[in-house]
């Protein structure tokens, strides 16, 4: 999926982006343009609590909360202080996630201080061009470290590669000085700069419109740090989305009843366990093939509403029931090819007992571990 251009509306705290690919919207993000605690952000925490009932441990990090840090074996006595990184913000009541892996996360790559080897993003497709980017990796790459090839270094030359990997080595001999002398709790890393994290995510775009003329000059800096070389626009006209089309789409994003083309519906309703969406078809509708089509229409629908809502954790779907189980095959497919052009990792779980199809989408987390899964 290639992105045409980035339209990304300020309001108040947060920044408002959308991606739009062929005229159509493919993803949205909703960042504050300041998070504490954002998931990349580098903390020296303090244990402060073992919790063996759930196979972890409690980080104070200094945030409203402490972090969790799941622990399979050996957990560190309370009082010990880690360097851990978040991988998932803290929500509602719950606190951040952390991990003892940190990795630095820069457009191109992604470097693991005391990792091994290297590896490519699973959305880089073509055996040669995979690797063409493993020999670039391995070169840039020194004894100590990991490295991570992500999709935007497809179309980048080795030498940008090798460069921005020793920026990020550079950082992280930074984090080692501050480690030495750092008190938990405290931050060593603040990934929370949210046009930063915006920019970096859609960084393959090559227009971003914005509109707000002093947010677009920070973004022109963040561009410039980042090595991007997209065009940066201002649109200061007010309403930026509804201008090009795409506030009715949002709007249709927010509503739990969607129509299908053949008269059907999808219903979606998330709760704090799963996403359930009902696939309904058309009053009056009956028939094998009829069915079929209802429900190959709701796939390629469900799988463009959970980009756009940014669904995660377990999503079930509960297609029309057809009278020939080798419909499915079909039914699965056509889903499989709506979620393809989605950066989050999807895992297909397949068909239930019940006859639901169930799947698993990963929630926010850093680039080294969304990127590869």
């Amino acid at each position: 999926m290639v992105i045409d251009e980035v339209l990304v509306e300020t309001a108040g705290t947060s920044l408002h982006a959308v991606a739009v690919a062929g005229g159509e919207l493919v993803e949205t993000a909703l960042e504050p343009r300041q998070l504490r605690g954002a998931p990349g952000s580098i903390y020296l925490g303090r244990v402060v609590r073992r919790a063996p009932e759930i196979g972890g441990v409690f980080i104070e990090l200094g945030l409203a909360r402490p972090a969790l840090l799941d622990v399979a074996r050996d957990p560190p006595a309370e009082g010990s202080a880690l360097a851990v990184q978040v991988i998932e913000a803290a929500a509602g009541d719950k606190g951040a996630r952390v991990t003892r892996r940190l990795a630095l996360e820069g457009r191109l790559v992604v470097l693991i201080p005391g990792g091994k080897g290297v590896s490519v993003s699973r959305r880089v497709s073509g055996e040669a061009v995979r690797r063409k980017l493993e020999e670039a990796a391995a070169a840039a790459k020194q004894s100590g470290e990991g490295l991570i090839v992500r999709a935007a270094a497809v179309e980048t030359a080795s030498a940008a590669l090798a460069a921005e990997t020793e920026a990020l080595r550079e950082r992280w001999r930074e984090i080692e000085t501050a480690l030495k002398s750092a008190t938990p709790p405290a931050c060593l890393l603040d990934d929370g700069d949210g046009l930063v994290r915006l920019m970096r995510r859609f960084g393959q775009a090559p227009r971003f419109i914005f509109d707000d003329a002093a947010t677009a000059r920070l973004a022109e800096k963040a561009a410039a740090r980042l090595g991007l070389s997209a065009a940066i626009e201002t649109e200061a006209d007010g309403a930026l989305l509804s201008r090009h089309g795409i506030g009715d789409i949002l709007a249709s994003a927010q509503t739990t009843v969607l129509p299908l083309p053949s008269g059907g519906r999808l219903a979606i309703e998330t709760t704090a366990a799963l996403t359930a969406i009902d696939v309904d078809s058309a009053a009056g509708t009956s028939g094998a093939e009829a069915m079929l089509r209802t429900n190959l229409e709701a796939a390629v629908e469900v799988g463009r509403q959970v980009r756009l809502r940014n669904l995660g954790g377990v999503i079930v779907v509960d297609f029309l029931k057809t009278p020939a189980k080798t419909t499915r095959g079909r039914i699965e497919t056509a889903l499989r090819r709506a979620l393809a052009p989605d950066r989050v990792p999807v895992q297909m779980l397949g068909w239930t007992r019940a006859g639901l199809f169930e799947m698993i989408r990963t929630r926010a987390r850093t680039a080294a571990i969304v990127e590869v899964i």
